[in-house]
């Protein structure tokens, strides 16, 4: 994936690295492309430095991430989100919803004002829900920023890196989970015409499935786990050869796709492309 950094001076330029890698491992992708020495970089995102030994989904680092580099000489560190007594930053959020029908009446998004710094994630849903009517409810909508999901505890700042807010928005995803269906209250209560509703299968998508040059049109329920994709294959996509120890994984729109979370969860839509790649998704780089 490509990571964008940006020093002090100004000076901008993009890296490729893998994706899980160390910050280790990725100031030696600079020291390679650029010739900064590893141990003149310090690394920096939404203004906490980054650990040598931290990793790519431990500071959400993702596709077109901006990263801050400090060289000797560039003065003193950027001081932690929401730190240092020189005035808060409020960052405009905009939130757009994945399901249009929720908004339709206002056009698909929702714009709320927060202090980034001081704005958890709970609270941002708290907004969204009171300025929407209550059209998304704070306690089935899930916030995504790229691809990751905003958990309600941290900051807004900490999902928010040096320059993706240039011009003072910030664009969020928002999917509402479905509500959890109502069950009886008791045997004899049951309603007969409502039961072929929850009878109802999962929807189903067929996606296209590439292993290097070769590729299979799959149809699975959405609500299918990415890790239970590997048995699917096996029946209906043979002719992919793939390693039978189940040694690869996922990518999807150039994410690594997480193993226990559903192909709806990854937002899967009929017609997608998924990628498989040789290997096994670690920590490390």
């Amino acid at each position: 994936m490509d990571v964008t950094f940006e020093t002090a001076a100004g000076r901008r330029f993009t890296v490729e690295i893998w994706y899980l890698s160390t910050v280790r491992r990725i100031k030696e992708y600079v020291l390679r492309q650029e010739g900064i020495p590893v141990e003149s970089q310090r690394l920096f995102l939404a203004g906490a430095e980054l650990d040598d030994d931290g990793d790519t989904e431990r500071y959400s680092i993702l596709q077109g991430s901006t990263v801050l580099l400090l060289l000797p000489g560039d003065g003193a560190a950027p001081s932690a989100a929401g730190g240092g007594g020189g005035g808060t930053t409020t960052t405009t959020v905009r939130v757009v919803v994945n399901a249009p029908a929720a908004l339709a009446g206002r056009g698909g998004a929702v714009t709320v004002e927060v202090d980034a710094a001081a704005c958890t994630v709970a609270r941002l849903k708290e907004m969204v829900h009171e300025s929407t009517d209550g059209a998304l409810p704070a306690a089935r909508v899930a916030l995504m920023f790229g691809k990751v999901e905003m958990e309600d505890g941290r900051a807004v700042a900490e999902y928010v890196p040096p320059g993706a807010a240039a011009d003072g928005t910030v664009v969020v995803s928002a999917v509402v989970r479905p509500a959890p269906s109502a069950s009886a209250t008791s045997p004899g209560a049951v309603n007969n015409k409502r039961q072929p509703l929850q009878q109802q299968a999962p929807p189903r998508v067929t996606v296209n499935v590439k292993w290097g040059a070769k590729a299979a049109a799959v149809e699975v329920s959405d609500l299918l786990v990415v890790k239970d994709l590997r048995a699917e294959l096996g029946g209906a996509a043979a002719h992919l050869a793939l390693p039978k120890d189940g040694g690869y994984f996922f990518i999807y729109k150039q994410n690594v796709m997480e193993e226990d979370r559903t192909l709806r969860w990854h937002d899967v839509k009929n017609g997608d492309t998924i990628e498989i790649f040789n290997g096994r998704v670690t920590g490390g780089a």
